[in-house]
């Protein structure tokens, strides 16, 4: 009885083994998605410019629906409120910023339109570095702010699934491969005032 219970224990033992080895290989797999990596407020004279930086990785699903055409339209959004202890935060300002990359089959660019300009790029890799950099841009004035208020800045990055082919709209909502957005990042702005 004994010999018996050894031999079902060192089973029992090693499968567990497996199933942990497995589980943490699983976990360490990176997942595609957004990350704000950094975000700050610069003094720019009349105003005050945003600098960010992201972590963007896209899972293969994402980067083969691009390279087959599909263009991927991304959101930036910033928002500056001044909080309310017994009423709802008084938002300050909004600002949006649409970021479009897609890919051109004859000349094997990846293109992105930015606010003002195109720019084109032979790798992915080097599209997603410019992609993942949002600096100098102007999202508030001055005047839009007060010396003796307390602000809170909130900072997302998304994919506007909504402006996807039909079909990969649906895709988006259910399955993770397809979801690209960055959990709010929210900051304690440090305005200085002359």
């Amino acid at each position: 009885m004994m010999g018996f219970f050894m031999h079902f224990w060192k089973k029992v033992s090693r499968f567990i083994g497996l199933v942990v080895i497995f589980s943490c290989a699983a976990t360490s797999v990176h997942a595609a998605g957004i990350q704000v990596k950094s975000a700050e407020l610069i003094d720019a004279g009349e105003g005050y410019q945003l600098n960010a930086d992201f972590n963007i990785d896209f899972s293969a699903e994402v980067e083969e629906a691009l390279s087959k055409g599909v263009p991927l339209n991304f959101v930036v959004e910033f928002k500056l409120v001044s909080p309310r202890r017994f009423w709802f935060d008084q938002e300050v300002v909004t600002a949006t910023q649409r970021l479009r990359l897609s890919f051109h089959a004859l000349s094997r660019q990846y293109l992105i339109n930015l606010p003002q300009h195109q720019k084109s790029f032979g790798s992915l890799p080097e599209a997603l570095e410019t992609l993942s950099r949002v600096h100098d841009w102007i999202v508030l004035e001055k005047s839009q702010v007060g010396k003796d208020e307390e602000y809170r800045a909130e900072l997302k990055f998304w994919l506007d699934s909504e402006r996807l082919p039909k079909a990969l709209q649906v895709e988006s909502l259910s399955s993770e491969k397809w979801s690209l957005a960055a959990k709010p990042y929210r900051w304690t702005p440090n305005f200085k005032f002359e």
